[in-house]
């Protein structure tokens, strides 16, 4: 278990007698902890239990994500994400859009940003009121189809990658999507053996003559069904756009009620590039006591 010191000392710049300083945002309600450790101030902990303990929900803030910003060579701002498992996480798309708003609330960059995310330097905009825009990364391997073994039954299922793997299976209409059990099925086909050993992010998605398709997702890293999913919306949007069931842009239905457009960028590049553009709401901001950071660190 981690300790944390009975005297407060100084912790590159800061007291962490203090606590820390967070916001509480949503994007289409992907729910994440968004804090600022340009000056170290987080990494006076173990981030990775710390995120585990602090996104619990009941127990702690809860979130489906904990993002910290630092500072980067090569863009307005870096992110470190984390899961609510504990585990790091080489891109999230609401996350992300979060991130930057937050970055605009904070007065680290202006309503025009550039973002490093992983391996990848992605532009953000601001837009009217709450809703950001950001592009999300892909890759030049088109969706391809694979026939997974599930209860005794084949299942069609298209894999592709928009920053983390997704795999998308289509169902036949809403209604069907909403008897769906997400959290059993999707927990069998999240760690089937075609996906490898790290698995896969697994995106349900209604047919329907038009947008906005319905969707929804369990998300690696969260072991469970989230409300919403950028790369998610983004890898169904891609499938859909490549099977020609959708154009160049697209909506996607969440399981907030919240919508999610993706576009698929005319863009010289040997891989696709998508934007994704949706909400991104400010909650609360807050301040962990230790006591909080104490019982997170403990439960993670």
């Amino acid at each position: 278990m981690y300790l944390l010191p009975q005297l407060p000392f100084r912790s590159r710049g800061r007291l962490m007698a203090e606590g820390l300083e967070f916001y509480k945002m949503s994007g289409a309600g992907n729910d994440f902890i968004l804090g600022d450790n340009r000056q170290g101030s987080w990494s006076a902990y173990p981030l990775g239990s710390l995120a585990k303990g602090l996104c619990l929900q009941h127990l702690s803030v809860g979130a489906d994500g904990m993002i910290l910003v630092e500072h980067s060579k090569k863009a307005h701002l870096k992110l470190q994400i984390f899961n609510a498992d504990g585990s790091r996480s080489p891109m999230c798309g609401n996350g992300v859009r979060c991130a930057a708003r937050y970055a605009l609330l904070k007065v680290i960059a202006g309503r025009q940003m550039t973002i490093e995310v992983g391996p990848d330097v992605l532009n953000a905009e601001i837009l009217q009121g709450d809703f950001v825009r950001i592009d999300m990364p892909g890759r030049a391997e088109r969706p391809h189809r694979v026939d997974v073994l599930v209860n005794g039954r084949s299942l069609p299922v298209f894999i592709t990658h928009t920053g983390v793997p997704h795999a998308v299976v289509f169902i036949k209409d809403r209604q069907a999507l909403d008897a769906l059990p997400v959290n059993s099925l999707g927990a069998i086909l999240r760690r089937a053996p075609e996906f490898g050993t790290a698995g896969t992010n697994v995106d349900f998605v209604a047919l329907s003559p038009a947008p906005p398709f319905s969707i929804r997702t369990f998300e690696r890293g969260v072991e469970g069904e989230t409300l919403a999913c950028g790369t998610g919306a983004t890898a169904a949007a891609w499938v859909l756009h490549h099977l020609g069931r959708s154009g160049a842009e697209t909506r996607l239905l969440t399981r907030s009620g919240k919508e999610l457009a993706v576009q698929v960028l005319d863009r010289p590049s040997p891989a696709p590039q998508f934007a994704l553009t949706g909400d991104a709401r400010l909650v609360c901001r807050a301040t962990l006591s230790l006591e909080a950071i104490q019982e997170a660190l403990r439960c993670g």
